[in-house]
């Protein structure tokens, strides 16, 4: 097999050779690193239905930490293998060595853990993409950049474009899949990060949403609550109990909610685990950005997602997210004809 890759990544001549050898049915085992929280765990997703359709029967690992349980894709595995993160050093320091030999290594992680991870497993070849170009000679056969640039999931999908894999698209995340024709007049809004700073203030989400409410009338106006205690929509009460078309949607568990995202017809959020759900759902999404590099986490292969964001930096203000969510509505579902009503009395 050719080595498609030139000038974009580090090839060494042990991987060089793996790659001209390989014979995808003679791959029993792979083992992939991936120690992240719910938003890169959903984009991990196809990475891990390609690496099945291209290695059909290996017996395929993901190693992830016990900090990191939530939205783990199980169901594309034929195994979860968790590493102690909580114990003394000895006990972490074993559940690194445990794993036994594989023929294939991706570290989709590079954190100070997988790393070790990487050189105490044995495998025929190891591919990695760490930021300290310098890791590539003491840990990988194969190194591919990692940009900052395209979405996230698709990076993850160079590894498999060096095999001269053809990654089907749009990406398919094998999760609850949204269709258009059949959603709901719902516009949900998750104003949480894991990063306080990443977000817009209570203030400025409650004003939005209600002014939301106002001049998109044909729909629902639903926030979102999350998993954590701080992430309660009680701050939006008092704007529910003026408008009949405004609700707050209690914390459900993934199972119940990637379907509900699925039925909605856009989610108004920041960089956030739940907005990389809906992208894993084909969801339509209105981004907000100032912090975060926008083009990672903007998926641009489909029509329905669309970042409010400003070249210099400026936080987006509330009648910029208004301009783009009516823009993204009307663009999507013509249908249902005009979507916004601006009030008179608004600035």
């Amino acid at each position: 097999m050719k080595a498609w890759i030139e000038k974009g990544g580090y090839l060494n001549n042990r991987g060089r050779k793996w790659l001209s050898r390989l014979h995808v049915e003679r791959v029993r085992r792979i083992l992939v690193i991936r120690q992240c929280a719910f938003g890169d765990m959903m984009a991990t997703r196809p990475f891990l239905v390609e690496l099945r359709r291209l290695f059909p029967q290996a017996h395929i690992t993901l190693s992830t930490v016990s900090k990191y349980q939530y939205a783990v894709p199980d169901d594309l595995v034929d195994e979860v293998h968790v590493l102690d993160s909580r114990g003394s050093l000895r006990e972490q320091l074993h559940s690194l060595r445990q794993y036994r030999e594989v023929d294939v290594l991706f570290d989709l992680a590079d954190t100070a853990r997988s790393r070790l991870q990487t050189l105490l497993t044995s495998a025929r070849v190891k591919l990695g993409f760490p930021y300290r170009s310098g890791l590539n000679k003491l840990l990988f056969d194969v190194g591919i950049l990692r940009s900052d640039f395209h979405y996230e999931a698709e990076v993850l999908l160079d590894f498999l474009k060096i095999m001269g894999h053809k990654p089907q698209y749009p990406l398919e995340f094998a999760m609850p899949r949204h269709q258009r024709a059949l959603a709901k007049p719902r516009i949900v809004y998750f104003p949480y990060a894991a990063v306080a700073e990443k977000s817009l203030s209570q203030e400025s989400w409650r004003q939005l949403i209600e002014q939301a409410a106002t001049e998109f009338p044909g729909y629902r106006h639903v926030l979102l609550e999350g998993h954590k205690a701080e992430e309660s929509g009680d701050f939006l009460a008092e704007v529910a109990a003026r408008h009949d078309n405004v609700e707050i949607k209690g914390r459900m568990d993934l199972e119940r909610l990637a379907p509900w995202m699925a039925a909605s017809s856009v989610l108004v959020s920041g960089d956030t685990g739940v907005r990389n759900l809906a992208l894993a759902t084909h969801t339509p999404t209105l981004g907000i950005f100032f912090m975060t590099v926008p083009f990672r986490y903007w998926p641009r292969y489909e029509d329905c997602h669309e970042a409010v964001f400003h070249r210099d930096g400026q936080v987006p203000g509330k009648m910029d997210i208004l301009q783009g969510l009516e823009e993204l509505l009307e663009r999507l579902y013509p249908e249902r004809g005009k979507a916004r009503q601006p009030a008179s009395s608004e600035a």
